[in-house]
Order: C-alpha cells, then structure tokens, then sequence
C-alpha cells in the first residue's frame, strides 16, 4: 500500500518515528539537491540536510496543513541554511573554482561517457554564473529549474508574492544568459 506523505505525517505527529523515515526517504535527495545547489558543498549539503529533517521532526506539531508539507520542508531547508552561514558570519557566495574536484565529480555522475568536453565545459561555466547571482535570483532558479516546483510553492517558500517570484526568475535567466555570452 502507497501511503501519501499526509498519512505518513498523521502516523509520524502520533510517535510513529519509522513513517516519518519513510518521508525522509521520500524527500532526502530533492532536499539534498536543493540544498547544495544552494551552498555549493557536499559534505555541508549533508549536515544540513540531516538538521533539516532532524527539525521538521520536532516541529512536526507546528504544521497545521499537511497538504503542505513539501513547501514547509523547503522552508526549513533554506532556513537552515541561512542560519549556518549567518553563525559562520558568511554569506553563501560558492567559489566553484575551489570546488573544482566536487564539480567533476557531480558531472560525471549525471553525464554518460559519450559527453563531450564542450558539454562539461558548459555545465561548469553555467554552475559558475548561477553561482554569481543574487541570491533571491539563485533561489527561484534553483527551485524552479533543478527542484522543479512550481511558481506558487516558491512564492510560498519564500514569503513572496507571486509575480515577485516570477520576476525573480527572469532577471536571473536575463543576467545567466548575459554572463553566458560574456564568458563563450
């Protein structure tokens, strides 16, 4: 039987801790993508993504819609991210040229052999730019084109309205698109 994430959530607020593993297992890896799409680091992807669910976990009470609850993940997502660089007193810029070795890594894993050099280059060139843009920019970008919601859950994520959202979305295809052609 396929239960929805809103059973799983009923089971999980009434103590039963291996329906909210079944979510985690769910939602792990669009979290985890998110969130090093975002910092741009492996390993602090994974630390941030285990304090994500760790804090969902125990805020499972405060969630009052579960209809919503992939939106409330994403919010606890980019809030911990927020708060980690804000104690570590930085802001998440990514030097991808210090994170050349991940790079190549990450591409080899989502490009079969036949790829061809031209190919990575661009997908190295691209990381780069979208590593250069504002972050109200980058977010949208990350939410929309790599986690694939839609305008109004990224409206919801963010607290923002929605044709902000969109807005967002095409000053940072604009300004990809500029750099793009400045850097070929």
């Amino acid at each position: 039987m396929d239960r929805t994430d809103e059973h799983l959530l009923e089971l999980a607020a009434e103590g039963d801790a291996a329906c909210f593993g079944e979510l985690i297992e769910r939602w792990e890896r669009r979290i985890f993508g998110f969130i090093y799409r975002y910092v741009g680091n492996r390993e602090e992807a994974k630390d941030l993504t285990q304090d994500t669910f760790t804090k969902a976990f125990r805020n499972l009470g405060r969630l009052t819609d579960r209809t919503r609850f992939s939106s409330w993940l994403y919010k606890i997502a980019l809030n911990e991210c927020r708060m980690r660089f804000r104690r570590e007193s930085r802001f998440p810029k990514v030097s991808w040229e210090q994170n050349r070795e991940e790079l190549q890594k990450t591409t080899r894993d989502h490009w079969t052999p036949a790829t061809t050099l031209e190919n990575r280059e661009q997908v190295h060139l691209l990381r780069e730019v979208i590593g250069l843009l504002p972050e109200e920019q980058k977010l949208v970008i990350i939410m929309k084109e790599y986690q694939g919601l839609k305008f109004h859950e990224i409206s919801e994520i963010l607290g923002i309205p929605l044709s902000t959202a969109k807005s967002r979305m095409y000053l940072g295809l604009k300004t990809i698109r500029k750099l793009m052609e400045e850097k070929t």
